[in-house]
């Protein structure tokens, strides 16, 4: 089988209502673009019949591969677990949901064949959504790029996007363990450009996406891709510090020329101000620490229970040493197979 053109990578879980109509549209989709393509679906530890059906799929249609990780590892790991299995040219994230139009892919594939290397969409408007959803991932969204600080992130740029191979492989290079798939993708650079377009709503089922889940992953873009909280909070106290001495010297003027204001209110809202810096401030640095901590455990960003339709138990493509041109997989990089006992 000749290597294809395009690899389009899904993370899955638990999307057993979409699939059938993922698999219909995206099939028709990609047979029109006229190249070699490969789908690369990673699940990521489904606990309803997405297995079962996407057994089904890959045994009727072997460009369809199935990455089966042993539990969930988390949206960005399962992104880079398909980015690093997928063997095109050109490789493109779409959620299965298809709340991105795949009718773009074949835009995002002319705009690689013009030389750029990465096409990522713009999320202009969203329709079909809830404003109470809606809102708080504009704000967050907001909020990510307001902070990034090393590279500046494209307003509502989102993960569906396409990248070379190139592109995939100086990613692979990165040894990050706590991943923010979009940030890193800029932060490599290369010729890029945005998409504009319109996200809908679901074709059917209920967003993994929560409360939980927006302010668990804005903390993971922030404290993974910028140091601007250590340095607002420097900021901080140096206002406070400023703001004290200001205190302290018309402390000093009342006391020798007028009556002091009695009392203890203003000790203590003073005193209650600065424990609720501190404590900020003490958490700030906390989350810091925490990912020095997950860094310097170097654990694999995730492991393969089995894979479908796929060679080497689904060994990632891994870029070339550049001193030995030999094929190399950083540790941290790594998948590892589970092989089940068999029946």
């Amino acid at each position: 089988m000749s290597s294809p053109v395009l690899s389009m990578v899904i993370p899955v879980m638990n999307e057993e209502e979409v699939l059938p109509q993922t698999k219909a549209t995206l099939t028709s989709t990609l047979d029109g673009l006229g190249i070699p393509y490969e789908v690369v679906v990673v699940d990521n530890g489904s606990s309803d019949n997405t297995p079962l059906m996407m057994a089904d799929i890959c045994a009727a249609d072997s460009r369809w591969k199935f990455v089966r990780l042993s539990r969930n590892f988390g949206y960005q790991n399962s992104i880079t677990a398909g980015m690093m299995t997928a063997r095109g040219e050109a490789i493109m994230v779409i959620d299965s949901d298809l709340q991105d139009p795949p009718e773009l892919i074949a835009e995002f594939v002319s705009k690689w064949r013009d030389g750029y290397e990465v096409v990522y969409g713009v999320r202009e408007k969203r329709t079909g959504e809830s404003l109470i959803r809606v809102w708080p991932t504009m704000m967050a969204m907001k909020f990510i790029t307001w902070m990034s600080d090393d590279v500046k992130l494209p307003l509502n740029s989102s993960d569906f996007r396409l990248i070379s191979r190139r592109v995939r492989d100086a990613y692979a290079r990165l040894p990050e363990s706590t991943r923010y798939v979009r940030g890193l993708v800029h932060w490599l650079g290369f010729k890029q450009i945005g998409i504009p377009y319109t996200r809908r709503g679901r074709l059917a089922g209920s967003s993994k996406v929560n409360w939980v889940y927006l302010i668990g992953f804005t903390f993971n873009a922030v404290f993974n891709f910028s140091v601007k909280p250590l340095r607002l909070f420097s900021f901080l106290g140096l206002s406070i510090l400023f703001g004290t001495g200001l205190l302290m010297a018309v402390y000093a003027a009342l006391f020798f020329f007028a009556d002091p204001p009695r009392g203890v209110t203003t000790l203590l809202v003073l005193l209650l101000l600065n424990l609720g810096i501190l404590s900020l401030g003490i958490g700030i640095l906390g989350e810091y620490l925490a990912k020095i901590y997950i860094e310097s455990k170097r654990r694999p960003l995730w492991l393969v229970d089995y894979t479908l339709n796929l060679d080497a138990a689904a060994t990632p493509v891994s870029p070339a040493d550049p001193a030995t041109e030999s094929l190399t997989v950083p540790p941290e990089m790594a998948v590892y197979r589970i092989d089940r006992p068999a029946a």
